[in-house]
């Protein structure tokens, strides 16, 4: 089965932010934290070594002060209703995280708040192979 390609995987990251991020009470500034594609070493689909995740992650700035639980609770609602699944919700620990899974197309996101309170949001795809090769 033919896989996406670098580009096209990118290109489903940023969908899925720009996405996500429309669905906000307010819009932050993005920043680009994260822009790369790191071999699969240990691929959780079982498949062959040599194919890549890529992934996209920003930070989102220029929030007003204390509503990140807003923020967050309002991405979870987003992706919960579009076909996401929770793999991971930790919204009421101080350094707040949530992982989902879009049962789609695999692609996993994320939001993660830092020690000092700062949100990023992130997107990756599934291992796949750079040129689009096929699993075969």
């Amino acid at each position: 089965m033919r896989t996406l390609t670098h580009d096209e995987a990118r290109t489903r990251a940023q969908e899925h932010i720009d996405r996500a991020v429309a669905a906000l009470p307010v819009q932050p500034a993005l920043t680009l934290q994260r822009d790369d594609a790191l071999e699969c070493g240990d691929p959780k689909d079982r498949g062959p070594r040599g194919r890549y995740e890529v992934g996209k992650t920003y930070w989102l700035d220029e929030l007003p002060g204390g509503r990140n639980a807003e923020i967050v609770d309002a991405l979870v609602e987003h992706w919960t209703s579009h076909d996401f699944r929770v793999l991971a919700d930790h919204r009421d620990a101080a350094d707040r995280f949530v992982s989902v899974q879009h049962s789609g197309d695999a692609f996993r996101m994320s939001v993660t708040q830092s020690i000092e309170g700062d949100l990023s949001l992130g997107a990756s795809s599934p291992c796949i192979w750079l040129d689009g090769g096929s699993d075969d």
